[in-house]
């Protein structure tokens, strides 16, 4: 019962005083010494912590200077509560794959000043919030591919200025917010096998023109004239794209949009002609 009390305190602090932090620091148990198995490579602590049955990680702290990743894949860390990772601070690769994760609270990544690779794969978050990423200035690398991510809100990535890679396929994304990659200058970005019929020039591809691998496969298209937009940035650019295949209208049912003009997408009526009424 007291390890349970002491936890839930743990996990209800919202900010720490560099006091607090050292008392932290001090009255934890090194991870690798107690709970996990550790191994130098090329000056790179890996620290794994794999189906461990974690719930939290509060209660533990990385290796004093040594730079580190940290495999925390397959435990329960269902929800993240602030400074989670407080005690984590030179990490620069963190895996959360296959936690049931379904919140991220705000501050959970506090300390990490370093991370450059973020994995949240195979978890259950339906919603990336403003501040879901607080604190994560250095980001590089940001997978969340396989959950059920249905909303990203407008500022999420808005402090990732140095991301470059967004994986998010697999999720159940109708839409992307305006202006979500205005801070950001992606290389590549994954969005296969969502539910997105549209892409607008404004607000979400006129952000990435610096991008050289985008994936936006086995999503619903709607190949009208909205989609133009979309069809005239592919054409204007040279990078890897997989298929972009028409779900409606059923007249253009399994096209490749890349083989199809204007004219398919938007048709019009000329000029001269003229509708007759039904004799």
């Amino acid at each position: 019962m007291l390890s349970g009390v002491l936890m839930l305190s743990v996990l209800t602090v919202t900010s720490l005083t560099p006091a607090e932090t050292e008392s932290r620091k001090t009255s934890s148990k090194e991870i690798c010494k107690t709970r996990c198995s550790c191994e130098e490579r090329e000056n790179i602590l890996n620290i794994n912590c794999e189906n461990k049955g974690f719930t939290t990680v509060t209660l533990f702290q990385a290796p004093p200077n040594k730079i580190s990743q940290l495999f925390l894949n397959g435990n329960f860390l269902s929800r993240l509560g602030a400074n989670e990772f407080v005690n984590y601070g030179n990490v620069t690769s963190l895996h959360l794959g296959n936690n049931g994760l379904q919140e991220i609270r705000t501050g959970a990544f506090n300390g990490l000043r370093f991370l450059k690779r973020l994995h949240l794969n195979n978890n259950n978050l339906e919603v990336i919030k403003e501040d879901s990423f607080a604190g994560l200035e250095s980001l590089e690398y940001l997978q969340a591919d396989y959950n059920y991510i249905s909303a990203i809100e407008p500022g999420a990535l808005s402090r990732l200025n140095k991301l470059k890679v967004l994986i998010l396929n697999d999720n159940l994304l109708l839409s992307l917010p305006p202006n979500i990659f205005r801070f950001v200058l992606l290389t590549h970005l994954d969005l296969r096998g969502n539910r997105l019929k549209n892409l607008p020039f404004a607000g979400v591809l006129e952000h990435i023109g610096g991008i050289m691998e985008i994936q936006l496969e086995e999503n619903p298209w709607n190949c009208t004239c909205d989609l133009i937009a979309l069809k005239s940035w592919l054409d204007t650019i040279t990078v890897f794209v997989g298929d972009i295949v028409c779900e409606t209208p059923f007249r253009l049912h399994g096209k490749d949009i890349t083989q199809l003009i204007k004219q398919d997408l938007c048709p019009r009526r000329n000029a001269g002609e003229r509708v007759h009424p039904p004799l």
